[in-house]
C-alpha cells in the first residue's frame, strides 16, 4: 500500500513537468482493505478499558498508575489471539497448566466428606491460589505485585453462600461477613 502511494505521488510530482509514462508490466496491484478485516486504527472504548484502569483517583500515585497501565497492556497483548497462537503463548500456557495441582482425599465410609485441595501458582501474574472444599469452602489468594492476600470461608445456607473474608494489603486490613447469591 505504501509503494502504491509512493508511485502515485511520484506520478503526480513528475506530471507537472513532463508527461508520465506508465507501463502495466511495472505496476503492482493496489492492496484494498477488505470490509471484514479489522482496521488497527479502529480502537473501541472496550479496547481502551482493557488497558486504562477506570477506577483511577486524582490522588493516585503516578508510578502505581503507570505500573497498572503497563501491566494491563502486557496482559491484553498476551491474551491476544496472535500471541496465544505463537510459540511464546503456547509455552506460557503449558507452564501455567503444569503449575496447577489438585488433591482429593476421601474415606471409604459411606457418609464421609470428600476433601479437595486445588493449588495454582500463576507465575506470569505473580499470584498464588489455594482452594479447599470439604467441610466448608475456603479460598486463599496471594498477589505478590500488590502485596495483598485474601482468605475467605463460605458455606451454603438456604441456597445462598454465607461468607467471612479477610483481606490484608498495604492500604490496610479489611474483614467482612456477607451473603452471596445469584439470579
Amino acid at each position: 500500500m505504501i509503494k502504491t502511494a509512493l508511485v502515485t505521488l511520484t506520478i503526480l510530482a513528475t506530471s507537472q513537468a513532463a508527461i508520465a509514462k506508465l507501463t502495466i508490466a511495472n505496476t503492482e496491484p493496489m492492496a484494498m482493505p477488505m470490509a471484514n478485516e479489522q482496521d488497527a486504527s479502529n480502537i473501541t472504548q472496550k479496547d481502551v478499558e482493557k488497558i486504562i484502569p477506570t477506577d483511577l483517583q486524582q490522588t493516585d500515585d503516578m508510578n502505581k498508575v503507570a505500573a497498572r497501565i503497563a501491566d494491563r497492556s502486557i496482559q491484553a497483548w498476551f491474551n491476544s489471539s496472535q500471541v496465544q497462537a505463537s510459540a511464546l503463548g503456547q509455552t506460557a500456557t503449558t507452564v501455567q497448566k503444569k503449575m496447577t495441582a489438585e488433591v482429593a482425599v476421601k474415606s471409604d465410609e459411606p457418609q464421609a466428606v470428600e476433601h479437595k485441595f486445588s493449588m495454582q501458582l500463576m507465575a506470569l501474574q505473580a499470584m498464588a491460589r489455594v482452594q479447599y472444599t470439604g467441610w466448608l469452602n475456603a479460598v486463599f489468594n496471594y498477589d505478590a505485585k500488590a502485596a495483598q492476600s485474601m482468605v475467605e470461608f463460605s458455606e451454603k445456607v438456604f441456597n445462598k453462600d454465607l461468607f467471612v473474608n479477610h483481606t490484608n494489603s498495604p492500604n490496610g486490613n479489611v474483614s467482612s461477613v456477607g451473603i452471596k447469591w445469584g439470579w
